[in-house]
């Protein structure tokens, strides 16, 4: 008898082991870049539970009904798109969370907000979506309001009761009403960021700006054009530890840096319907044609030297320790949602960054940004990443071939990415 309550023991224990050795997901034989520094993790085993990387080791003792054999794949924490312009339907915005999402991307930040986008945010962002997460701005602050104290706290508190992530500035009509908006969005401990601010009504000192609860700067503002001025406000920007997102691809395309015929011929134009694509090339071919084409040759020639003021800004700031976010502002003719965002890590490639420093502007500095538990791989850390055949640490275009993105708890395979690609090919 006595033996027989020791087997019945041991047996009860061994399964309880067992269970409890069961988890969500094992990714094996794969090569983890962290992204805490520039180092691979070759032949690892990724363990996963309920959302969290639990484990990444050579030899693991958990189990799971979901064993990914990742041989020879890499993987990395998932991208995000750091400004993005949401569309007016709901139906081309789901379109452009898939093109994002079939590029590895699975966080979007919107800047241009609208009240409303509370809702989409609780219709796309719970536990039975895959769609990217997304990061909502309040409708902007422009020049135009002329709002009293009570006004701007009745805002900030209806932003902060509503989820909204961000207050963005556009332009602003004082210096009064700027010093009210940062210390009530202090007060409610609510992020303020968006364009370099310029009053209408007169010049807003820089001390004002940099006294204030700003965390992040969009588009350069400020830093361009001035030579005057950058010297002090870049070491403001360090100071105050704030976030800037350069947006080049926008001014790219603007400015003419490339032909239309290349423009036409970016990947993922296949995604855009035709009589959208004609629209675009007409309207571009149709400017070059009114300016003339030695006209536009020396507009071109002109830009390009602004570019290039952008390219060593945005060397110059990664070199000193700002943190850069990324996006190519995908709001212009021409760029594709989440294709782009590719096109932007090219652009910091040609200012002379390394391609860890471009993920890390796409992964890590906006999970510091929003202060959020994902942007490296760790145990402990949200298993939000994805996979790829080859090392972008050596090769940026390992991106254009994401075999498989882990988020919100979905395991999106290479078949499940291509059935999401195919349901938002034009008809």
């Amino acid at each position: 008898m006595h033996r027989f309550f020791t087997f019945l023991f041991l047996a009860v224990i061994q399964t309880l082991t067992a269970q409890s050795s069961k988890v969500d997901y094992i990714f094996t034989d794969v090569n983890v870049i962290t992204m805490k520094d520039d180092a691979i993790l070759r032949n690892q085993t990724v363990v996963i539970h309920d959302g969290k990387i639990i484990e990444i080791t050579t030899k693991s003792s958990y189990q799971s009904e979901n064993t990914v054999d990742a041989k020879g794949t890499y993987l990395l924490p998932s991208i995000a798109d750091a400004h993005i312009h949401f569309p007016d339907s709901k139906q081309e915005l789901e379109k452009v969370m898939k093109l994002n999402l079939i590029n590895g991307i699975t966080k979007l930040r919107s800047m241009r907000g609208e009240w409303q986008d509370v809702e989409l945010k609780k219709q796309y962002n719970n536990e039975h979506q895959y769609y990217p997460k997304l990061y909502l701005t309040a409708p902007p602050f422009h020049r135009s309001y002329d709002l009293t104290e009570q006004e701007i706290d009745s805002y900030v508190i209806k932003a902060k009761d509503n989820g909204i992530d961000q207050i963005k500035v556009l332009s602003i009509k004082n210096q009064h009403l700027f010093e009210l908006l940062s210390e009530t969005c202090k007060k409610h401990n609510m992020p303020l960021g968006g364009h370099f601010p310029v009053v209408e009504d007169g010049v807003m000192g820089d001390e004002i700006l940099f006294q204030s609860f700003y965390t992040s700067i969009e588009h350069l503002g400020g830093l361009i054009g001035e030579p005057d001025k950058v010297e002090d406000r870049i070491n403001y920007i360090k100071r105050n530890e704030l976030f800037i997102c350069p947006t080049m691809q926008w001014y790219a395309i603007g400015y003419g840096q490339y032909g239309v015929e290349e423009m036409m011929d970016q990947r993922g134009m296949q995604y855009i319907p035709e009589a959208i694509k004609k629209d675009w090339a007409e309207k571009s071919i149709n400017y070059r044609m009114k300016l003339g084409k030695e006209e536009f040759e020396a507009e071109k020639q002109k830009y390009a030297l602004e570019m290039q003021e952008r390219f060593n800004m945005t060397k110059r700031l990664n070199d000193q320790g700002v943190k850069l976010l990324l996006s190519p502002d995908s709001s212009s003719k021409f760029i594709v949602p989440g294709f782009g965002l590719l096109e932007e890590m090219k652009l910091y490639k040609k200012a002379g960054l390394s391609n860890f420093d471009i993920l890390k502007s796409a992964t890590t500095n906006f999970a510091l940004f929003f202060k959020e538990n994902y942007g490296i791989i760790a145990p402990g850390k949200d298993a939000d990443f994805i996979l790829v055949k080859e090392n972008p640490l050596e090769d940026l275009k390992a991106l254009e071939q994401v075999e498989a993105v882990f988020y919100n708890k979905f395991y999106l395979d290479k078949n499940k990415l291509t059935e999401i690609a195919k349901s938002v090919e034009p008809n």
